[in-house]
């Protein structure tokens, strides 16, 4: 038997399971070797699984591919699920990054609570704030005239490094 590259051997394996007519597909770190091409095409095999109905539980590293195609994701930590969820409801874990741009001077920010890391320019501020501060720190901001507002909520992976850190301080 020819000896086939990882990226090979790892196609073959995919074209395997999905060729069966299963419930549930238990896949670990099914993208390992595969170039980025290949990545896709497996990512559109998940979606059309999905879609008919069919479940995934996916093991991997690989926190934009999560992001994309998992609807509820576990926190794995010392062999222990640690946190599960949808990543909305995992969000809480983190803080939103803010960038605004006003009309006025913003003065008082540093002064709420749930306000972080706060950068500053002469037209616009840059600054982490919780979640559940979000609507009294938009309303303060708002008493400013708000021209441009961009809120980004944490990443997978942000949220992963996030709870990390934090457990590993805890010990």
């Amino acid at each position: 038997m020819p000896h086939l590259f990882k990226g090979n051997r790892q196609k073959v394996a995919l074209v395997a399971a999905f060729a069966s007519d299963v419930d549930l597909y238990i896949l670990d770190e099914p993208t390992s070797g595969l170039d980025p091409l290949m990545e896709q095409v497996f990512q559109q095999y998940v979606l059309d699984v999905k879609g008919k109905g069919k479940g995934v539980f996916l093991s991997s590293h690989i926190m934009s591919e999560v992001e994309r195609l998992c609807d509820r994701v576990g926190i794995i930590r010392e062999g222990e699920l640690v946190e599960v969820g949808t990543l909305d409801e995992l969000r809480h874990l983190t803080r939103y990054n803010v960038k605004v741009t006003t009309e006025r001077h913003v003065d008082g920010i540093d002064t709420l609570a749930g306000v972080y890391d706060i950068t500053k320019t002469e037209a616009s501020m840059e600054f982490n704030v919780d979640t559940e501060k979000m609507g009294i720190v938009i309303n303060h901001l708002n008493s400013f005239g708000i021209k441009k507002l961009e809120s980004t909520p944490p990443s997978l992976e942000e949220l992963f490094m996030k709870h990390y850190s934090r457990t590993e301080s805890a010990s």
